[in-house]
């Protein structure tokens, strides 16, 4: 079976055609809902959210809904969307063939301001009906091979249609091939495809570890609180500017002082919330701190995961390290 990234149509003018088709989604965590903010009255029967560090969705209208539904799709669960906002702006009449909009936002001239700056308008909104959020489990993970190439991991079975995976990049909607002849079928104007290759990569148990690394600090990140993330960049500034005066300290002993109270900071820091390299902590220091945290995990015989890195390496509690 062969597996497909599910895309919005392309659309001319760079992210002021991505946000004219595809507005501002959000998920509002405090109040629990999927959130919408886009143009009217024209809106795509079917389009993906923009590229975040979110979960990626799905946003259909009824009449996107009842297809999927009647086609017996699996692998979904439709949620329904909070329209906060919807801005009259007819911009489906201009020229899509023109190196420019007919009108640039008003303001910064960001993209997003086309919706921003423009006042709702409730009888567009109702006139919409409903929107539905579509959200996915994660079936699987991709890797990258020797070419440079992107692979689907199949070590373990895919049972859905619909499913978004682990992913070292941005994360991306996958479809089936089932799932992709029914989109093309009703809503080829509005989706693209790419195919995926398939694969079992030489280091699955490495991968998979890492991705459940990566798991564990997106719930951290989720739990995190403002008292948590105040009181973590307290302690990187107060580091930081210990730092940027060591070179004042006139002996060895007070300067070996001064880096063991840094190193004490930016470990309660990490306890916290994992830290990342920045310039201003010095080649040196970072490599006594990342040397320290290794010392801990073994200690305690748990694994380090170095997040400074692009790709983040694992070290495990008996000292090997994965890349």
């Amino acid at each position: 079976m062969g597996y497909y990234i599910l895309k919005n149509k392309t659309m001319p003018w760079g992210d002021y055609g991505e946000i004219l088709w595809q507005g501002i989604y959000f998920f509002n965590k405090k109040k629990n809902r999927h959130t919408v903010l886009r143009t009217a009255p024209f809106c795509p029967a079917i389009y993906r959210s923009q590229y975040d560090s979110q979960m990626p969705v799905l946003i259909v209208n009824e009449y996107g809904l009842d297809i999927l539904d009647s086609s017996n799709l699996i692998g979904y669960v439709a949620n329904k969307i909070y329209k906060e906002k919807i801005v009259k702006l007819e911009w489906e009449s201009w020229d899509l063939d023109s190196d420019e909009p007919k009108i640039y936002p008003a303001g910064d001239m960001d993209a997003e301001e086309y919706i921003t700056r423009r006042k709702h308008n409730e009888a567009l909104s109702e006139k919409l009906g409903d929107l539905y959020a579509l959200t996915f489990e994660k079936q699987s993970y991709t890797y990258k091979g020797e070419n440079g190439k992107y692979f689907l991991s199949c070590t373990k079975t895919i049972s859905s249609d619909f499913f978004v995976a682990d992913e070292m990049r941005n994360r991306e909607i996958y479809v089936s091939d089932r799932g992709k002849d029914i989109l093309q079928k009703y809503f080829a104007e509005y989706l693209t495809f790419e195919e995926i290759l398939v694969g079992v990569p030489d280091n699955c148990e490495e991968l998979e570890l890492r991705f459940s690394e990566l798991e564990e600090l997106r719930k951290k990140e989720e739990a995190m609180t403002s008292k948590d993330w105040q009181r973590w960049h307290h302690l990187k500034s107060n580091a930081e500017k210990l730092i940027r005066s060591i070179d004042v300290l006139k002996t060895e002993s007070a300067k070996q002082k001064r880096k063991e109270k840094i190193l004490q900071l930016l470990n309660e820091a990490n306890s916290i919330y994992p830290i990342k390299y920045e310039k201003w902590m010095g080649e040196f220091l970072w490599e006594e701190f990342v040397s320290m945290q290794n010392s801990l995990a073994q200690k305690h015989n748990v694994g380090f995961f170095d997040v400074s890195g692009d790709d983040g390496d694992i070290i495990l509690p008996d000292g090997t390290m994965i890349k």
